[in-house]
């Protein structure tokens, strides 16, 4: 890298390389696992018994009749260019097959950020302000409790008690699709409040943590006696600090959204990217498969390049950690 580059810069561009590596090599091994799988598309797709000669015909009308390598540079070269491919189990585009698909999972982890980041910010902030008190025990008890109960057990609860006990919210999205859940939002409260208390548990803590510190730092200590108004004071010497640490985490967990609602997606048959990955799998659709994991890929190198960007920019330590 070049001095004159930009700290911001030679952070954004060092993150989007190394993305960039870990996606090519992902892909590679997904690929090369499904290989490993039984049987191809033209078998499992298949349920009546096939002489060779209709076995061949049906590999080479889904292009199954050239080598694993070449199969992979002609769909990672249309991939670049936009083109994932055709389904090899419907004949549709792969981009028609997956859209649906991700635009349920986009509203659900769009909405999952929505509520998780005031729900964190403002526990672990209520925690922070007053270390030791009744009110901080309580909220990181909570948060440590919720930390420890796994996705599905946490989940399958919620359906005993919500669903099946007290019939107040449904308790699986079988035969719904994307109109079925914008037209009847309550489809989205269990799977939503799943994956914002997950997630939102560790960085409770994270944010209290980040508070604390602050709070014992000079420079809050000689604002409060030139009498700097407390909402100044939070939001403009604490914040920046107190929340760094929570970024920064929230940028290595930026891939553990993404898989918590995948989860939350298989446990309540959601119609999402999941329910739609499990399936090509189930057909060897190697097309989707690989169209899945590049798109969820190239997302998670984005969210956390970006989140790494927040955490450097609101943290002015972290310019000396640039250097280095």
């Amino acid at each position: 890298m070049r001095a004159g580059v930009r700290p911001d810069a030679r952070l954004m561009l060092r993150r989007a390389w190394i993305g960039a590596g870990q996606l090519a090599i992902l892909l590679v091994l997904v690929f090369a696992l499904s290989l490993v799988l039984p049987g191809d598309a033209a078998d499992v797709q298949n349920n009546t018994i096939l002489s060779e000669d209709q076995r061949e015909h049906a590999r080479h009308l889904l292009g199954l009749d050239v080598s694993p390598v070449t199969r992979f540079a002609d769909w990672l070269g249309g991939a670049v260019r936009g083109d994932f491919g055709t389904s090899y189990a419907g004949g549709a585009s792969v981009g028609s097959v997956i859209a649906e698909p991700f635009l349920v999972t986009a509203l659900l982890a769009g909405l999952t950020l929505l509520v998780l980041i005031p729900v964190a910010v403002g526990a672990g902030f209520a925690a922070g302000l007053a270390p030791g008190s009744g009110r901080d025990r309580v909220i990181t008890s909570i948060s440590i409790g919720f930390d420890s109960i796994p996705d599905f057990v946490f989940a399958v609860v919620l359906v005993a008690v919500l669903s099946v006990r007290f019939d107040l919210l449904p308790a699986t999205f079988l035969g719904a699709d994307l109109s079925t859940v914008l037209d009847h939002p309550e489809y989205l409260v269990l799977p939503l409040v799943v994956t914002v208390v997950r997630m939102a548990a560790p960085l409770v803590r994270l944010v209290r943590a980040g508070v604390v510190d602050v709070l014992d730092q000079p420079y809050i200590a000689q604002a409060r006696r030139l009498g700097v108004p407390r909402f100044s004071l939070l939001a403009r010497h604490m914040a920046p600090n107190a929340l760094a640490p929570a970024i920064q985490e929230l940028g290595r967990t930026g891939g553990g959204l993404l898989s918590g609602v995948l989860i939350v997606e298989a446990v309540f048959a959601v119609p999402g990217i999941a329910s739609e990955l499990i399936g090509a799998i189930a057909n060897r659709d190697d097309p989707v498969i690989l169209a899945i994991v590049a798109i969820t890929g190239v997302i998670a190198v984005v969210v956390n390049t970006a989140i790494d960007m927040a955490g450097f920019r609101m943290n002015p330590r972290a310019a000396a950690g640039i250097h280095r």
